[in-house]
């Protein structure tokens, strides 16, 4: 019974979150308006920049990745586990914005567990990947 109410509440979560339907966890996400337009600080502690996408589509800002859990051979190592509270597996995010976004100036970073996108303000936003720098 308490299995399946923290199930449950953990997918109302997610969607309260911004998850898509269908993807396993949902980062925890900051965004914030400055005088330079919109930064969003996601953490993905475990994550390298070539294991996350950023793509602006419309007026949304939509950040996909796969986070690798334990393997299988890690199990039938004699590993076992006692707890296990970090997330694994695929993500999405969409974040909607409220202002038009210069996509084509965009930056990305991730440094310390968290990923950093700014996204300066414009009057109209156009689809554009946007691709993570290294610190």
């Amino acid at each position: 019974m308490e299995r399946s109410f923290i199930a449950q509440w953990n997918q109302l979560q997610r969607k309260l979150a911004g998850a898509q339907p269908g993807t396993g966890w949902s980062p925890n996400t900051d965004v914030y308006e400055c005088a330079e337009g919109l930064v969003i600080r996601m953490e993905v502690a475990g994550l390298t920049a070539d294991q996350v996408e950023i793509d602006l589509e419309k007026q949304a800002l939509i950040v996909r990745g796969v986070r690798r859990g334990p393997t299988g051979d890690q199990t039938t190592a004699g590993v076992r586990y006692r707890q296990m509270e970090i997330e694994y597996g695929a993500f999405e995010r969409v974040l909607p914005l409220p202002f038009g976004v210069d996509g084509a100036n965009a930056r990305a970073s991730v440094q310390g567990g968290f990923l950093e996108i700014r996204l300066p303000r414009t009057p109209t936003t156009q689809p554009t990947r946007i691709v993570i720098q290294a610190p």
